[in-house]
């Protein structure tokens, strides 16, 4: 530990020293806008001493600038938003601009010439930001208010709009979690989620932590290649929302959505006899019955205009389906499972000068799930409830020293608790027959607490033609609690017929316990520094470069700290080859590490703690008072699995470059390609170092243990891809966003715990396949189109080629006890399965009275109807082979009203 703590140390001076040898400045902001340009006269001479005045025209925030000898100027750390900027210099007509709309992390480049005049002249001018940064080189979208505002969003997740990034995709099957969103190829949880320039992540496996109510975010940007080194904890992709802020004026919202089975089309296997199967008659299948209830309302203004804010946003949901007990039993029923959520975030922004600027926020998401886990043959006994909440606590403070320089400071408290109880009695016993299932599922309960500490310290220097950034962003995670597994303990039996003490027959063959119940403890470090410069070589020439030093500690889990590897260096330039600011070329190289996940460390832990105990024959319903019908056999220690982390460990990272060119072809549209190579090194096996010997007779190297389980950080990926993007910006009543994907992704692992198919020698090498998001083609469409008499239309399509699968063998071939045997010669995901289309749109119509608007809407998800298979049978040579096990959301139609004040 102190060694770790020197090593981290050392890495961190080192870095600090860099950044005073490099004596440069930085532009890149986390979350806030940079922008700079040139002020000149009609013939282009420079013209020093210029002021140049930034303005929020919601909130009324300023920053200012001088020009300097050459005419330049720029400015940092403004807010997304829209803003009027206004240029003035004694001789010459004043010039503003109004309408510019600011993008969350954007760096724009506005030049303005200022026309030379004897007496005093304003020039207003109402304008557009620029579609193209031409100084940036980040492969990257944002994503604003208009399109959470007006897009269909199935479930309020404003975060589904991230597919309209070219190499973004929702995951799919067993390997997606909480609505997670990958990129580049990558295996689960290589992803990053800032909210508010702070994290958003749940490290235990590195998905989302809090859900922000939509109407609560202001924009998000996307960035899948090329960020610069103030990013870092991916691998893959970073998501970067800013949250809503109060404005100079009372705004508000209050809004409900509607959805039950009444309009909804059913599911392809409800109303067909299997796949390929004859359709049924309406009075052969019963609609599974369901209601989706979703409010919410915000609202936000002054508490003193041009100086301090507020916004407050509430969003409520309540979800209703019903799961079928068929264990004969039973009574055989629907039985009602419950989710609802209650979210809140509030906002305070204060601006006492130009040289001050502070926010605070707090969220709030109250998730609860009632009676999981019932249909089937499990029981009503069975179900189990989820109870979460997660806090947050956020304050920032912005502040500019000089001219020259800008300090930020986030401070995040986030705290995160989930447990899941039996519905009905922790202290019973889970039972397991061959038609039903009864009692406390065998895992429950579970009790985890999560809390987050974040400091995060980023000085900006503005020095000539670089821009020089440095910072520290330090996590202290604690990860607490409990987990029951086989506690009190869990009873097999052999026959459906009710017990009987004076039967034999009726008795368990088995009975399982653990002594204890395993106490969690995982603290986490997470820190990471960086230096970075963006060099201004020419007015058309910008060299981005920096780097990045990562350190975590996981408990149980050994890392080398200081390997060479833990350092992301990246050289990226842009390039504007026309020079009228609508063009850039641009591309990169670089290393991009991960956080590793904490699950791991936990899994160590749990499992070192955990000691279970058999009992053949036991009694019932007492398993320590004698079977009467057999000698009593004492409780035999039940060898369990072992797991453990590979000594210094590398961080799962990828190196990356790409090459990309943007065109404002026409005002307010863009073509863009991007051609990027992704090769990712050290992703976590879960390999077994105490195996069954294929064709051995079951035998292992240490007949003594079971499987010894390693963490190895060995896997590895390819990604290659050419992604195409045309975006128009809302204006004259329309927008268009789309976004084709051609991509060839290849790995050996995809799971946050990927085991190999097969013990034989060449077991691992055969897992190297596509992965199992590998589409060859991906395309996304997104657009609003205002229409008369106050109606709007606007729609979102996506379409995907086939995902990969693997077929497997029934039997254990090769005798090691996995039944993931796969075909000769073949790897890992050989065949292909099927495509996915949806098509969504909504239709509202607006009503304007006074300064109050009304709004009703409806939404068509599936609009097709398109039967999205989706799980394929795997087993090879049984009836049902290749075929589709589940299929997508059939048509759903959603109901909604909006009244803004």
């Amino acid at each position: 530990m102190i060694a770790s703590i020197k090593k981290l140390l050392f890495a961190l001076v080192f870095l600090a020293l860099a950044v005073f040898l490099t004596g440069a400045k930085s532009a890149a902001q986390t979350t806030l806008v940079t922008l700079e340009g040139i002020v000149t006269d009609e013939q282009g001479s420079p013209l020093p001493g210029a002021a140049v005045a930034a303005r929020n025209a919601e909130t009324g925030y300023s920053k200012s600038a001088t020009t300097k000898e050459d005419g330049r100027y720029i400015i940092s750390g403004l807010q997304a938003g829209t803003y009027e900027c206004e240029v003035s210099i004694p001789g010459f007509a004043k010039e503003i601009r109004k309408g510019l709309a600011f993008a969350v992390g954007a760096r724009y480049t506005i030049d303005f010439v200022l026309k030379q005049t004897a007496i005093e002249e304003e020039v207003v001018i109402t304008a557009q930001a620029p579609m193209v940064e031409t100084t940036k080189s980040e492969v990257s979208i944002v994503v604003g208010r208009d399109k959470i505002d007006s897009l269909p969003l199935l479930d309020r997740d404003f975060g589904a709009l991230t597919l309209i990034k070219a190499g973004a995709f929702a995951a799919e099957g067993e390997t997606a979690i909480r609505g997670e969103v990958r990129s580049n190829g990558q295996p689960f949880g290589s992803e990053d989620i800032l909210t508010d320039g702070v994290s958003n992540e749940w490290v235990g496996v590195n998905a989302v932590h809090m859900t922000v109510p939509a109407d609560a975010i202001q924009e998000f940007r996307v960035m899948t290649n090329q960020y610069e080194a103030e990013y870092g904890n991916a691998s893959g992709m970073v998501r970067s929302a800013i949250t809503r802020s109060g404005t100079n004026e009372y705004h508000g919202r209050v809004a409900f959505f509607y959805r039950d089975e009444f309009f909804d089309n059913v599911n392809y296997f409800v109303n067909h006899e299997g796949y390929n199967g004859s359709e049924l008659s309406g009075d052969e299948y019963d609609k599974p019955p369901f209601s989706h209830y979703n409010w919410s309302g915000n609202i936000g203004g002054p508490i003193k205009k041009d100086k301090a804010h507020f916004f407050l946003a509430y969003e409520g949901l309540s979800h209703t389906e019903y799961s079928t007990i068929t264990s004969p039993l039973v009574e055989q029923e629907s039985v009602p499972w419950d989710r609802t959520n209650n979210q809140v975030m509030f906002k305070l922004n204060y601006q006492p000068s130009e040289k001050n600027l502070f926010s605070f926020r707090y969220g709030l998401n109250r998730p609860q799930e009632n009676n999981l886990g019932v249909g089937g043959k499990n029981t009503k006994t069975t179900a189990y409830n989820n109870d979460q909440v997660a806090h947050d606590f956020q304050l920032n403070w912005t502040n500019y020293p000089s001219d020259s320089t800008m300090n930020e400071v986030r401070v995040l408290y986030a705290y995160e608790s989930y447990a899941y109880h039996s519905a009905y009695d922790d202290n019973s016993y889970y039972v397991e027959r061959p038609s039903g299932f009864f009692g406390k599922p065998a895992n429950w309960p579970q009790v985890i607490d999560t809390k987050r500490y974040q400091l995060i310290d980023n000085f900006t220097l503005f020095l000539g033609d670089h821009s020089v950034k440095f910072g520290v962003d330090a996590s202290r995670v604690l990860l607490g609690g409990t987990i029951s597994q086989y506690v009190p303990g869990y009873y097999f039996f052999t026959t459906d017929a009710p017990f009987d003490p004076a039967d034999f027959a009726t008795y368990p063959l088995v009975f399982v316990k653990a002594l204890e119940v395993a106490e969690i403890d995982s603290p986490y470090w997470e820190v990471g520094t960086f230096v970075q410069d963006s060099w201004r070589v020419s007015s058309r020439l910008t060299f981005n470069y920096g780097l990045r030093f990562n350190y975590y500690q996981i408990q149980y889990m050994d890392f080398d700290t200081f390997d060479i590897r833990h350092f992301n260096p990246r050289f990226a330039f842009s390039w504007d080859p026309i020079g009228d600011g609508r063009t850039v070329i641009r591309g990169g190289v670089g290393t991009y590490s991960q956080n590793p996940m904490l699950n791991y460390g936990l899994l160590i832990g749990v499992m070192d703690q955990l000691a279970v105990q058999q009992f053949i024959y036991p009694g019932y319903p007492d398993p320590n008072v004698p079977n009467p019908f057999v000698p009593y056999i004492p409780p035999m220690d039940v060898p369990l699995d072992s797991y453990s982390g590979e000594p210094n460990s590398i961080y799962p990272y990828t190196v990356q470059a790409t090459l990309g060119v943007q065109r404002e072809v026409i005002t307010d549209l863009s073509l863009g390609f991007d051609v990027i190579w992704v090769k990712g090194q050290k992703f976590n096996r879960m390999e077994n170092d105490n195996p069954v010997i294929p064709y051995s007779n079951y035998s292992r190297p240490d007949p003594t243990q079971s499987n010894v389980y390693v963490f190895r950080m060995a896997g590895k990926s390819d990604y290659k891809a050419l992604y195409v993007t045309v975006s128009k910006r809302y204006s004259n009543g329309w927008s268009l966003d789309i976004a084709y994907t051609l991509s060839d992704s290849k790995a050996d692992v995809d799971g946050q715990l990927t085991g190999v198919y097969s013990y034989a020698a060449d077991g691992w090498d055969r897992m190297y396949g596509p992965t199992n998001h590998d589409a060859r083609h991906r395309l996304a469409v997104m657009g609003i189109v205002d229409l008369p008499w106050g109606f709007q239309l606007s729609g979102s399509a996506y379409y995907r080629s086939a995902l990969p699968w693997t077929p497997f063998y029934a039997d254990d071939i090769n005798q090691d006890l996995l039944k993931t045997d796969m075909e000769p010669g073949q790897n890992r995901n050989s065949r292909r399965g099927f495509d996915q289309f949806n098509l969504n749109f909504r239709l509202s119509k607006y009503f304007d009275i006074d300064t109050f608007r009304f709004q009703l809407f409806a939404e068509v998800y599936n609009l097709t109807n398109k039967n999205n298979f989706g799980d394929v049978y795997e087993v090879i040579g049984e009836p049902g082979f290749g075929e589709p096990l589940s299929a997508g959301g059939p048509r759903r139609v959603q109901l909604g009203a909006r009244f803004d004040f």
